[in-house]
């Protein structure tokens, strides 16, 4: 009577032994469900679902995926929030905002152009959305939960709501509108593409939004389909580069163990004027997002004595704060820094020179693998240099 069967791993206890009645090494998921919420189980046995691999269920695992549950239950709180004062202040309503008519013609553009984040986050929503579907074609439930997961929290919560929080009140009505357009198409699809693993959450945040006449439940709704026409490939590595930079603004500070509320300036040395455009195209969101006061450009070498740097093929940022620093520790972390490149460059050489390798592999993955050596070849070289600066 079955076209399809599935057959998963044992589901074994925290200790990894089999369940039984009379050993009483038997879980409750009763208990289990109503102290963590049923989509915390759900989605932590879907995402521990690799074939070949017995499920350990403990309640940690159990604990980091209710925390998941919150994290999108949060945002939602965020976004509504912000819509009701949106609306005090003379906006759009939430009908006009996001009715399913509007949301299935996002991305919407200000003056003939969509925002670069805009065309990213909807770019990263049609690659979870491909391989979200391939994977449940496939039975990988494991792959599809973890796609979706890095998707929801990180791209979705972390990246674009922080990014797109001061258009959300701007002044410029049309920047505005499409800023909320956007933002409600991404987060509907996000919900249905998160469904089969959370549905009763997703089912209570679906019916907040503006549905079709006759509409009963997300889990009638059409799943998402991947939209290749939205991959933007260029729109992917320009904010993947802001992200590098906020980042390693953001590890900066800590390592420095710097006020995290304080403002301070930073120097960058971009690679190319390529890099230098993405940022001054973009620099109020870095200073924003990094904290910082200032960003000016600047050509190293930067003075290491004087404060911490960052480097990465398409930039070096300086942040000084001289007294904050803790010289023998940055020696410290260079030695391990270089250690780690050294062995990651011989790896890649050897792997190179294997002329099995090269006489079986594609020629676009030895061409990759030649420019990612060069790219960690060229970074050994300049953490040496600020290594030495610093020794002297």
């Amino acid at each position: 009577p079955f076209r399809q069967v599935c057959l998963h791993s044992l589901v074994r206890n925290a200790e990894g032994q089999k369940m039984s009645k009379s050993k009483g090494t038997g879980i409750d998921p009763v208990a289990l469900n109503e102290k963590f919420g049923t989509d915390a189980m759900r989605f932590t046995l879907a995402s521990m679902a690799a074939p070949g691999t017995d499920i350990i269920l403990s309640e940690e695992r159990i604990l980091s995926y209710r925390a998941f549950a919150n994290k999108i239950w949060n945002a939602a709180r965020f976004v509504f929030m912000n819509l009701d004062k949106y609306e005090t202040s003379g906006g759009e309503t939430l009908e006009a905002l996001a009715s399913p008519e509007v949301r299935i013609s996002a991305p919407f553009a200000v003056n003939g152009e969509v925002a670069l984040v805009d065309r990213w986050i909807f770019s990263r929503l049609a690659g979870a959305t491909a391989q979200v579907n391939d994977a449940l074609e496939h039975f990988r439930f494991h792959e599809a939960a973890h796609v979706v997961y890095y998707f929801f929290w990180g791209d979705f919560c972390d990246w674009y709501i922080e990014w797109v929080k001061p258009e959300l009140n701007s002044a410029d009505r049309a920047k505005a509108t499409a800023a909320w357009k956007n933002l409600f198409a991404a987060f509907e699809s996000a919900l249905r593409l998160l469904h089969p693993f959370m549905p009763f959450i997703t089912e209570e945040l679906w019916h907040q939004l503006p549905q079709r006449e006759g509409a009963r439940s997300i889990a009638l709704d059409r799943f998402p389909e991947p939209h290749a026409e939205r991959i933007d490939a260029a729109a992917e590595e320009q904010i993947a580069l802001l992200q590098e930079i906020i980042t390693a603004a953001r590890n900066l500070r800590a390592e420095m163990k710097l006020d995290q509320k304080t403002k301070l300036p930073a120097h960058l040395a971009p690679a190319s004027p390529a890099v230098q455009s993405a940022v001054e195209n973009s620099l109020d969101t870095i200073m924003r997002l990094a904290n910082l006061s200032s960003v000016s450009f600047a050509k190293p070498p930067f003075d290491s004595t004087k404060g911490n740097i960052r480097s990465t093929k398409d930039f070096e940022l300086f942040i000084a704060n001289e007294a904050a620093m803790d010289i023998p520790a940055e020696i410290a972390r260079l030695k391990k820094e270089l250690e780690r490149l050294a062995k990651d460059t011989a790896s890649k050489q050897l792997r190179l020179e294997d002329q099995t390798f090269r006489s079986r592999a594609p020629e676009h993955i030895v061409k990759g693998l030649e420019t990612t050596l060069a790219e960690r070849q060229a970074e050994y070289e300049k953490v040496k240099e600020r290594l030495a600066q610093l020794e002297k």
